[in-house]
């Protein structure tokens, strides 16, 4: 990202953006197991969910106080976008070197022969409430990296919105409802377990694109990202911990990288089927079926909820009743 203001030479192309936007998705993903595992073995159980929301609002103070001034600067100088992005790079190379200088705090019991070279399938196999839970996932997963492509193409060629209007709606009105919402979330999904919290989660977020289709303009905008900011509230916290609590206190790593994995397929399907049906019918038929998707995926897992008899908690409060291991 430091060296795209002087590979462009003041140009850009579109296979030069696109390996750009390959290369932040790469180093996301890459981090993700990494961040997890950290929480998971530095902070007590008790108390994490509460410790993650609190992190999160502290994370989106920062992309409030970045994103409404970006916004103004693009607007300025659309040719600029290199030199915000190198601007991020820094910002990155920082926050992945405090990551990487973090260690664990307490000791955890090694895992057996079996956990430590369990593989992703195998998680996935060998437990068949965290494969539900991840078919729950795919469905969301598709429905929201469905929006992804079409999105940026509705808000330039049907609102006609500016850089100033984008950093307000994403930067200032969904970052601040994240700010406020991800504490009470952490504390909300101690109490209603996290599957409960999930299907929240997805059913919040069928409003988002349906508040877009309903209302095409500056209003519709700005509440759409608000109510977008509170679904994916619930979905953050649900999406980074879930893992840890499907693994019961067994290695978490196989269950995270199942659960990293299953993005790249969800992405390829949702963003694949979304450009071909934009293309071809429009955006309507895109948003209606994201709401159409959110809403199955928040009956599935309010049902696996129901289905598994326990209460599924976020780590922190132990299950209504004893879980046993699934068979290896």
């Amino acid at each position: 990202l430091l060296l795209l203001p002087l590979l462009t030479g003041g140009g850009w192309s579109p296979a030069l953006l696109v390996a750009l936007l390959v290369t932040v998705l790469v180093a996301q993903l890459l981090v993700v197991p990494i961040q997890t595992s950290i929480v998971a073995r530095n902070y007590g159980e008790r108390r994490r969910g509460r410790r993650f929301g609190r992190a999160g609002a502290v994370q989106s103070l920062f992309i409030i106080a970045v994103s409404v001034p970006a916004g103004l600067w693009l607007d300025r100088d659309p040719s600029a976008w290199p030199w915000a992005y190198a601007c991020g790079g820094l910002a990155g190379m920082f926050a992945y070197r405090q990551w990487g200088r973090l260690r664990r705090r307490r000791a955890t019991a090694p895992p057996t022969d079996l956990e430590q070279h369990a593989s992703a399938w195998q998680a996935l196999r060998r437990d068949r409430t965290f494969l539900a839970f991840e078919g729950c996932f795919m469905v969301y997963g598709i429905g929201f990296l469905a929006l992804m492509p079409v999105l940026p193409l509705y808000l330039v060629d049907e609102l006609q919105v500016s850089y100033t209007d984008v950093g307000i709606a994403r930067g200032a009105i969904f970052w601040s409802v994240m700010v406020l919402a991800s504490p009470w979330i952490g504390r909300l999904g101690d109490r209603l377990g996290i599957l409960r919290l999930g299907a929240l989660g997805f059913l919040g977020l069928a409003l988002f694109p349906l508040t877009l289709w309903l209302l095409p303009n500056l209003l519709g905008l700005f509440l759409g990202h608000a109510l977008f900011g509170l679904a994916m509230s619930a979905i953050n916290v649900t999406w980074n911990l879930g893992p840890i609590t499907m693994a019961r206190g067994r290695d978490p790593v196989p269950y995270l990288n199942a659960h990293v994995a299953a993005v790249g397929i969800r992405a390829l399907i949702g963003m694949t089927a979304a450009t071909a049906l934009h293309q071809a019918f429009g955006t309507a038929p895109v948003f209606l079926g994201v709401v159409g998707l959110e809403i199955i995926a928040a009956g599935l897992m309010l049902w696996l909820a129901v289905s598994t008899g326990r209460r599924w908690r976020l780590p922190g409060a132990q299950p209504a009743v004893d879980v046993p291991r699934p068979p290896r």
